[in-house]
This record gives structure tokens, sequence and C-alpha cells, in this order.
């Protein structure tokens, strides 16, 4: 079990107290924090002028949640234990092996610099918290004015198209303006050939994602030609349709 210092900075960033957190189970444990890391999005209007720090909320939720299967091994295998070991390894200074929230096994940088979604480890880390962990993968992509202009992938759900697509917009625009990007979609890795619209000028579609066929033999929508060529036509009818059933 952990040290009773720990213990208690952990009880205090969850903002729990000792009798709580002691009828807690793991599941609910998991809900109050799930909800605890939603509402601290540095990306929300209403925190905005005030410090929410994500990171303190993770460590405390991975010190909590450690206590709770110290105390309670029984029905929990090796499995779960070694994960719990290979979701804090990249937390140290020299990251050896991928975090699980990171779809790119291959990619050499891990650490997040800054808790917003101007950092991509950020977003990507974030979108897997709030899909409850994932391990379905879909590639996000960012159309501009008249070409695709970002692409990244994660580890999601159709739950979170609208945090998707939000984060999205930030990323991609990193600090510039965001109404630059006018469109962003999305592909599940696991279905080549199949893209949703989930964002659309102003617009979530998150929730009727709009199906849009493209050549799957290209590889990425962004090779596809064609879609390129056709997809500033889609968004403009798309706005003509809405401007008429706003009226």
């Amino acid at each position: 079990m952990a040290p009773l210092e720990q213990l208690e900075k952990a009880l205090r960033d969850l903002q729990l107290s000792a009798p709580r957190f002691t009828a807690m189970s793991a599941e609910s444990l998991r809900q109050h924090w799930r909800a605890m890391i939603k509402a601290s999005h540095p990306d929300l209007p209403e925190n905005r002028g005030r410090l929410r720090d994500a990171g303190a909320i993770n460590a405390a939720y991975d010190v909590l949640r450690m206590d709770l299967l110290a105390r309670r091994p029984h029905g929990v295998g090796a499995g779960a234990q070694g994960d719990l070991a290979r979701e804090t390894v990249w937390r140290g200074e020299r990251v050896t092996i991928a975090p699980p929230w990171q779809p790119d096994k291959n990619a050499k940088n891990h650490r997040i610099m800054v808790e917003s979604y101007r950092d991509v480890n950020f977003f990507k880390k974030r979108i897997w918290e709030l899909s409850d962990r994932s391990e379905e993968e879909y590639h996000i992509d960012a159309f501009g004015q008249t070409m695709f202009e970002g692409r990244t992938s994660v580890y999601g759900n159709a739950r979170v198209f609208d945090e998707m697509a939000r984060g999205m917009l930030i990323w991609n625009a990193n600090g510039s303006r965001e109404d630059l990007t006018r469109a962003v979609l999305v592909s599940p890795a696991n279905d080549s050939g199949t893209l949703y619209l989930i964002y659309a000028d102003g617009r979530s579609l998150a929730h009727k994602p709009i199906p849009l066929p493209y050549d799957e033999l290209a590889g990425a929508p962004s090779r596809d030609k064609n879609l390129q060529a056709k997809l500033p036509v889609v968004l403009d009818r798309l706005q003509v349709i809405f401007s008429r059933n706003a009226a």
C-alpha cells in the first residue's frame, strides 16, 4: 500500500474523504476519476483563467487504484497488475515502451509537454481516457479550405466523436484560427474504406456522422484526389441545407 502522505495527497487531489474512498469499489473510483478528468479539461470555457491539474488527478487515481488492488487482491490477476505497471512507465523521464493510449508504437516521443489539445500526446491520452480506455483505433483527419492538413490516430469510440472533433480543431490550428479547419473526418483503422464526417463548418455532426465514400486503395483520405476535390462542394451543400433547416 502507498505511504500515508501519498494517500492523503491523492485523496485531496481527487476531492475524496477517507471514509468515502474506503467504501469505494474499483469501478466507483474509476467513475469518480473519469468525471473529474473530464471536468478538468483546460479548453473548457469555465476552466479558463484557473489551473486545473489533470496530471495530478491522473497521478492520484493511479495511487488510489493501486491501493485498492493492494488491499483487495482477490479476483485481480497478474494481467491487471501488469497493466498498471505498463500504464505508469511512460510517466518517467526515460520512456522504454509505448503507453497504453499511444496507437503509434513506433513513435519516438510519448511525453506530454502541455496539458492541452495543442499537444498531440495529451490529445491521444484524453480521448483514450474519455472512451473508457478503448482499444479501438481511429484515424482523425482535418480538412482546411481546399485540402487535407493534419492527421493523427487515437484509441476511442463513437461516443467521443464530438471530443475527437473539438480536439482536432485545436491541435490542427496550433494556436491559430480554428475556423480555418472546415471539416473533421474519422475512419476506423480496422475498417478500411469507411469514413465519417463528424464536423463541418462550425457544426458538430458527431451524433449523426455522415458517411463519405473514398478510395480505400489510396491508403488514406488525404491521398484520394477525387475526395479532396469533391469535399468542398459537399461542405458548401451542407451549409445550404443547414441554413434552410434553421430558417
